[in-house]
C-alpha cells in the first residue's frame, strides 16, 4: 500500500497539470460511506480522469479506509496517523493540515462525500447522504438522547455545507426534492448521481416454488439486512413473520448490527427463536452469500436516501416485499410488493400474498434484477468526476 507524505518527482510533474482534486474522507469511518468511497475510486480509470482533465486525486482519511482503495499512479493517499481514534481528533487534524495539503498538492477543488464540509476559502463539492438529519419525524424515533441531539447539529452543519458548496451531489430524486422544498435549503448547483452495486451481488433469479414445497425442516427463508435502528422496524417484521409461522413454514433471517431498535426486536427474538434467527453483524465482504441462500427479501425502512441494501437484493434476484415510504419506490418501481412498515398486519398480508403466488414472486424478481442493471460503480465514478471537473 502506498502512502505519500512528501512529493516525489512523479507527483511534482502531475501537480503542474490542469486539475487536482482533494477528497476529504476524514469522516468516512464505516458503513455506506466507506463502500461508496472505496468502490468508486476502485472503479475509476486513468481514461476517465484524462477525459476530464484530472491528473491527480488526493484522498485523506483513516488508514483502515485508505487500505481498501487500490494503489494507482494518479492517486495519493494521506493517512491521519495518530488522529484517527475520535471525531474531535480528526477535526483537529483537518483544521491543522488541510491548508497545507491544499497548497502542497496544488488542489483546485475539494470533494467531501461525507456531507459535512464547509469552507469559504476553497471551492468544494458536497454530497447529501443521511436523511435522518433532515426528516424530523424519523429522527424523533430516537427520543431524548445524544443521538437525537447529534442529528440536530448535523442538520445545521449540512444545511450550511449545501448552501455554500460550489456543487451538491444528490443520490436520489427524493432527497433532492425533500431538502430543497420541505427543508427549504437553497443551493447553487446540483446533480443526481446514483451509487453503484458491486457485481458480486449479481445473481440470476431462482426458480420460485409453491409454499407447500417447504417444511419446518426446510423453511422458506425471508431475509432482512440492515442496522437494527428504530426506523428500520425490525420489530414489526418479526411480529409479521411470527404470525405467518403459525400457518406457513417460514423463517426470518435477520442480519445487522445492534442499534437503538434492538431491544424491541430482542423480545420477539426470545419469544420465537426457531422461526426468527438473528445472525448479528456479518462482514460486508461475505454478505452476498446470504442473498443467494434465501427465498424472499423484506425491506421495512422508513428513512433512506438511496437504499443500497434494497439495490443489493434487487441485483441478487430475490423477490422483494418493501416499505412503500419514499424513496424506495423510486428504485424498486413496480418490481416489488409494498406495505406500510409501521403496520405489522400490512407487512404480514403483503408477505403472505407473495408466499401464495410463486408466479408473482418470479415476475417481480426478474423485473428487479433487470432494473438493477442501471447501477454500476464505474458509471458512478465517471459521472462524479465529470461533474466535479465541470465546476472547476
Amino acid at each position: 500500500m502506498m502512502f505519500y507524505t512528501s512529493l516525489s518527482s512523479y507527483h511534482i510533474l502531475i501537480l503542474e497539470s490542469q486539475m487536482n482534486i482533494l477528497i476529504d474522507g476524514t469522516n468516512i469511518i464505516s458503513g455506506g460511506g466507506v463502500s461508496h468511497l472505496t468502490e468508486m475510486l476502485n472503479a475509476t480509470t486513468q481514461g476517465m480522469l484524462t477525459e476530464q482533465r484530472i491528473k491527480c486525486i488526493v484522498v485523506v482519511g483513516i488508514r483502515k479506509t485508505l487500505e481498501k482503495i487500490n494503489d494507482q499512479e494518479w492517486l495519493i493517499k494521506v493517512p491521519m496517523t495518530g488522529f484517527e481514534s475520535s471525531l474531535l481528533k480528526r477535526q483537529y487534524w483537518k483544521r491543522a493540515k488541510l491548508k497545507q495539503i491544499v497548497r502542497s498538492y496544488h488542489i483546485h477543488i475539494i470533494f467531501n462525500p461525507g456531507g459535512s464540509f464547509y469552507s469559504k476559502r476553497y471551492p468544494y463539492v458536497t454530497m447529501s447522504r443521511n436523511m435522518l438529519v433532515f426528516e424530523t419525524k424519523e429522527a424523533n424515533r430516537y427520543g431524548f438522547s445524544l443521538y437525537r441531539l447529534k442529528f440536530f447539529f448535523l442538520r445545521i452543519l449540512q444545511k450550511r455545507s449545501i448552501q455554500n458548496a460550489a456543487g451538491v451531489i444528490f443520490i436520489s430524486k427524493y432527497s433532492w426534492e425533500y431538502i430543497q422544498h420541505i427543508s427549504k435549503v437553497r443551493f447553487k448547483n446540483a446533480v443526481l448521481i446514483h451509487h453503484g452495486i458491486s457485481d458480486r451481488f449479481r445473481n440470476a433469479p431462482a426458480e420460485q416454488l409453491p409454499i407447500n414445497h417447504y417444511s419446518n425442516e426446510n423453511p422458506f427463508k425471508i431475509l432482512y439486512i440492515s442496522t437494527i435502528d428504530p426506523y428500520k422496524h425490525f420489530d414489526n417484521v418479526a411480529i409479521a413473520i411470527d404470525e405467518l409461522s403459525e400457518q406457513y413454514p417460514v423463517q426470518l433471517i435477520a442480519i445487522g448490527s445492534k442499534a437503538h431498535g434492538y431491544d424491541k426486536f430482542e423480545k420477539l427474538l426470545q419469544k420465537n427463536p426457531t422461526n426468527i434467527k438473528y445472525l448479528g453483524n456479518v462482514s460486508f465482504s461475505q454478505i452476498h452469500e446470504y442473498y443467494k441462500n434465501c427465498n424472499l427479501f423484506v425491506y421495512a425502512s422508513t428513512c433512506e436516501n438511496m437504499p443500497n441494501i434494497l439495490l443489493e437484493a434487487m441485483t441478487a434476484g430475490l423477490p422483494i416485499a418493501c416499505s412503500k415510504k419514499a424513496p424506495m419506490p423510486e428504485f424498486l418501481k413496480d418490481a416489488g410488493a409494498y406495505f406500510d412498515a409501521e403496520n405489522p398486519a400490512s407487512i404480514r398480508n403483503t408477505v403472505e400474498a407473495l408466499l401464495q403466488s410463486p408466479e408473482q414472486r418470479a415476475k417481480i424478481s426478474h423485473m428487479a434484477a433487470q432494473y438493477s442493471q442501471h447501477y454500476s460503480w464505474r458509471k458512478c465514478a465517471k459521472e462524479t468526476f465529470q461533474y466535479i471537473s465541470s465546476l472547476v
